[in-house]
């Protein structure tokens, strides 16, 4: 087949140039005109300049890059440039003085201004509002109870009216703090390794069927009992105390001198997996405290579900079982699972879709207390199996004390009542947040001090000394740390 080119002549070039200048210049312009729009009439632009909501958002904080696993976190400063102690929450890598670090700038956020005059707030959402103490600023925290609720905060939890406030899959998502992530593996990992491979039950001395490959991990069968659970077990290398121990609300943006006081039962396990036809169930441990959780998940092409799950033993009855998968064509593609206990609320999904009706629990069990091996992952059957963005998270824990204040907190001691228009808002980074709990006088945010709902950072930053026509400009924006605020 002969092809046929087009010779354009340059005149026709030259109009084409003419074409893209004028283009360019009219996108410019009409994108200059509705940012300024939206900013005068939608939006505002906010800076964040205190981490009370890390790592949510973030204030003034150098961006360090642990040499040991390679995991970048945020450590904040002070008004001075002072900051803590460096210690990486994934690895605990404490020797970081020479470590790369770059200085950043707090997150500038953009906040719909008018949202809150055509619907009140909701629980678990960011809002930013008029401080009451000083009218003339503005805070930003997230709203844990509304009006004429009674509000508690009990065990890291918040309690309103006398039951667990639970979140949904979405909103544990916007919430949970990463404790580790496999994508990163530590340099030490084979001196402290954070997973064990275990076949059957303890002492049984079989061979397992898990191995490593970089930041995989790929189970095959070995041949034998392959009836039996082969388990890839977390095993928890706390940063703070240098050893393996249970879950603690350590917050690496504080810094490694102010320690992880609470050890938390609120988790999350999300892998993606990749399975194979032949293997007969993907398995689940979770334990919350003293509560074990057992979820086998029957796995086929372009199909899972729920054969059984077990709490401590006995069977739980499953309410709108699903099958995520069913609307796909049969592919040998992975799926990201996640499954978390958090807020006495078991939650299990496949690519954001719920494998069942959440289950909500006000018993919780008193025997063996929190673990160092909270969270396992195990497969049943001869088939392969490959697990990939291996990740541990963990729920904002609610403390009741603030570092350096005496005062005894509202709402924990004892419920608070909250007025017809009153809210109750605490930081995400409750070991320093000053919030409801500690605010002198009275703990509430009235409606009409209300500002607005934050809803994207637009400029995040890194502060580069940097010479533009002789003179020193000291921020730059960082694309990477643009995103919505959940």
């Amino acid at each position: 087949m002969t092809e046929l080119n087009e010779v354009i002549p340059e005149s026709r070039k030259r109009e084409a140039a003419i074409g893209i200048v004028r283009q360019t210049v009219e996108f410019i312009t009409v994108l200059s005109v509705s940012t300024l729009l939206l900013r005068t009439i939608a939006a505002e632009a906010y800076i964040v300049l205190t981490g009370a909501m890390a790592p949510t958002l973030l204030g003034n904080h150098r961006e360090v890059v642990c040499p040991n696993c390679g995991y970048r976190f945020p450590l904040g400063q002070d008004d001075e440039e002072r900051a803590g102690r460096a210690l990486c929450p994934n690895c605990g890598q404490n020797h970081l003085d020479d470590a790369p670090s770059v200085a950043c700038s707090g997150d500038r956020v953009l906040v719909q201004k008018f949202l809150y005059d055509f619907r009140p707030p909701k629980r678990w959402e960011v809002a930013v509002f008029h401080f009451p103490n000083e009218p003339n600023q503005a805070y930003v925290k997230r709203v844990v109870a509304l009006p004429g609720e009674e509000v508690r905060i009990v065990g890291g939890n918040i309690e309103i009216d006398g039951k667990i406030a639970r979140k949904s899959l979405k909103e544990q998502r916007a919430m949970r703090m990463l404790v580790y992530d496999h994508r990163y593996q530590p340099k030490d990992s084979t001196q402290f390794p954070r997973w064990a491979f275990r076949k059957g039950a303890r002492g049984d001395g079989l061979v397992s069927g898990w191995k490593p490959l970089g930041t995989r991990f790929i189970h095959e069968s070995t041949g034998n009992a392959d009836n039996l659970i082969d388990w890839l077990e977390y095993r928890h290398w706390d940063p703070d105390r240098h050893r393996y121990s249970p879950i603690y609300d350590f917050n690496a943006y504080n810094g490694g001198d102010l320690r992880g006081e609470n050890q938390v039962n609120d988790l999350m396990l999300a892998a993606r997996l990749n399975p194979s036809p032949e293997l007969d169930a993907v398995v689940v441990r979770l334990n919350s405290g003293s509560d074990a959780f057992l979820i086998s998940i029957g796995v086929k092409t372009a199909k899972v579900e729920v054969k059984r799950l077990r709490r401590n033993g006995s069977t739980v009855e499953l309410s709108n079982v699903r099958n995520p998968l069913a609307s796909r064509s049969p592919t040998n593609e992975s799926w990201l699972l996640e499954a978390s206990v958090m807020d006495r609320r078991l939650i299990v999904a496949i690519d954001g879709e719920l494998l069942f009706d959440p289950i909500d629990y006000d018993d919780p069990e008193f025997g063996q207390g929190p673990r160092d091996n909270p969270i396992a992952l195990g497969v049943r059957g001869g088939g392969k199996l490959v697990v990939s963005d291996l990740r541990i998270f963990r729920d904002i824990h609610y403390t009741s004390t603030l570092a350096n204040t005496p005062r005894r907190p509202f709402a924990v001691d004892s419920p608070y009542r909250l007025g017809p228009d009153d809210y109750f808002v605490l930081g995400d980074n409750s070991p320093v947040s000053n919030d409801s709990r500690f605010w002198a006088g009275s703990p509430v945010v009235p409606a009409s001090m209300l500002l607005g709902k934050p809803f994207l950072v637009h400029l995040p930053g890194q502060v580069v000394p940097l010479q533009v026509f002789g003179r020193s400009v000291y921020w730059v924006p960082d694309p990477r740390e643009i995103r919505y605020i959940r």
